[in-house]
């Protein structure tokens, strides 16, 4: 492989990071975070599967202070969207998704409006399919590309679930909660 075509598929995938860094500095905006929380978390996403990130990590890619990062890592933490561990032995925290955040993030913007969550869908859906118009076969092939495709496709999948049974599993709840009040009335 040629060094342009390399440097084209590495600029492709970084384009494509970037757009779904863009969505999620989004996503957490419209939920009252700071958009840098929103960077810090779609880096999590995109880099979870490879391994946990440190804290020294994002303070080097963000490039501000280290309290800035823990501050927004503390947040992230308190509305169960990443995790965080220590390995025996180490003094380093290390962060990842939760398996449960797209949910709670979705189970939010639902309760907000169901038309956010359609608008967010829509969203995710023109950049998927941007990028997977856009990207070149090469990039494509790549990990990181594959990847950051899939990101997509879970999360729009992910979406399409609450749309569909969240509303029903409301009414479902309830039911249930107007037949336990009869209990006590």
């Amino acid at each position: 492989m040629s060094e342009p075509s390399k440097d084209k598929n590495s600029q492709d995938i970084l384009k494509l990071e970037e757009e779904i860094s863009n969505f999620f500095e989004d996503f957490m905006y419209d939920r009252g975070g700071s958009p840098l929380l929103g960077r810090i978390y779609a880096l999590c996403v995109l880099s979870t599967t490879k391994k946990p990130l440190l804290q020294k990590d994002l303070v080097e890619k963000f490039k501000v202070n280290p309290s800035t990062i823990s501050r927004n890592l503390k947040e992230l933490e308190n509305w169960n969207l990443i995790t965080r561990r220590r390995e025996p032995g180490s003094r380093e925290w290390k962060y990842q998704v939760e398996p449960t955040s797209f949910r709670e993030l979705l189970i939010h913007t639902y309760d907000g409006s169901a038309d956010a969550l359609q608008e967010k869908a829509d969203d995710l859906i023109r950049i998927r399919e941007h990028w997977g118009a856009s990207l070149s076969e090469e990039s494509k092939g790549k990990q990181k590309g594959k990847q950051a495709l899939q990101v997509l496709d879970l999360l729009i999948e992910w979406m399409n679930i609450v749309e569909k049974e969240l509303e029903a599993f409301i009414v479902h709840l309830q039911e249930r909660f107007l037949e336990l009040e009869k209990r006590f009335t």
